[in-house]
């Protein structure tokens, strides 16, 4: 007959800590509760008839909008392929969304809610008061949990946010384009959209706090808008180009990247005229490659892609509230000498 402590040994772990997984008892991180319940599993321990609660595999729901964009799509590959689904018993059903349609993000999540039966929700929210109020709808009349990622609703009721600290990354970009054009000359900040996404807005505000703050002499000109369109974001950098000598920076909160690269590439200003953007994927290494970027700002999409996951089975299983409900990614910089293999991944 297995004992508890066998499994311990088993897992390297004591047999308190074992006995927390199998009764469901606090004091113990959810990976490492599946982990041994699955040890116990395949050593014959548990049984479905003992303890059919600990088999229950829970619905969760994702709903992504902006999927056209590099960041979203690791992001979807990341949920598809959950890197501890084989020891969390849960189901993870996608939604993804290519604009940022308020009324096609609602539909999205009332689909996962009416037929799918979610358990329940990580969300990238729209920043719309419809969207938190359908996040206090699950919540206090449907009783499913909800975890925000990458933008956040903070006066939502949801149980966790996972994400960045825009305002922080905005700063971040600040600081990097005010220190490569040595703190004069005129920067043209380039929007993804002007509704709808927290992080456009969010991002700008840090960065153009922060070039006031620390970079009195760069003058920052009006924003523009590319309505998530990279050949609008193109003619927009021309136009800049063309009325304003001075021009010596761009900063992108989102999209766009690809049509502003083109513009520097066709009047050759690659490497003059200095650009920061967010979001680390393929493409804008690539960019830094060419010598058309100066600075990625990175936001850990590997913690937004797995922990939103694992604080909601941890909640629905153990009716445990998240600690620390906000849950800070860490901001990374890439530039040209700190790219490494797995980068390119």
């Amino acid at each position: 007959m297995v004992t508890m402590q066998q499994i311990a040994d088993a897992c390297g772990v004591s047999r308190g800590t074992v006995d927390r997984a199998l009764h469901g008892k606090p004091g113990i991180r959810p990976e490492v509760a599946a982990r041994v319940r699955e040890t116990a599993r395949e050593m014959g321990y548990i049984s479905t008839r003992l303890i059919p609660s600990m088999l229950k595999t829970w619905r969760i729901g994702v709903v992504l909008h902006s999927a056209t964009s590099g960041f979203v799509q690791r992001l979807c590959t990341l949920f598809e392929n959950f890197p501890d689904k084989e020891l969390l018993p849960v189901k993870i059903i996608l939604r993804t969304m290519d604009g940022v349609d308020i009324h096609h993000q609602l539909a999205l999540i009332d689909e996962l809610v009416e037929i799918e039966q979610i358990d329940g929700l990580a969300l990238m929210p729209l920043a719309n008061t419809q969207i938190r109020e359908k996040i206090n709808e699950l919540s206090e009349q449907h009783g499913i949990p909800v975890v925000t990622l990458n933008t956040d609703i903070s006066d939502a009721n949801r149980i966790a946010y996972v994400g960045p600290d825009n305002l922080a990354s905005g700063r971040s970009a600040a600081a990097m384009l005010g220190l490569v054009m040595g703190g004069t000359g005129h920067v043209l900040p380039i929007t993804g959209q002007r509704s709808g996404h927290y992080a456009d807005s969010q991002r700008l505000t840090g960065f153009t706090a922060e070039l006031s703050d620390s970079f009195p002499e760069i003058q920052i000109l009006h924003p523009e808008c590319c309505f998530l369109d990279s050949q609008l974001s193109e003619r927009i950098a021309l136009r800049a180009m063309e009325a304003d000598p001075e021009l010596t920076g761009i900063y992108l909160t989102s999209v766009g990247r690809s049509g502003v690269c083109e513009a520097l590439r066709k009047t050759g200003n690659a490497g003059k005229i200095h650009v920061v953007i967010h979001d680390i994927t393929r493409a804008s290494i690539d960019m830094i490659r060419n010598g058309t970027v100066d600075f990625i700002i990175g936001q850990d999409v590997q913690t937004q892609g797995s922990r939103p996951i694992h604080l909601l089975y941890d909640y629905l299983t153990n009716h445990r509230m998240p600690d620390p409900r906000i849950q800070i990614t860490d901001i990374s910089i890439k530039f040209r000498c700190n790219l490494t293999d797995a980068d390119f991944l």
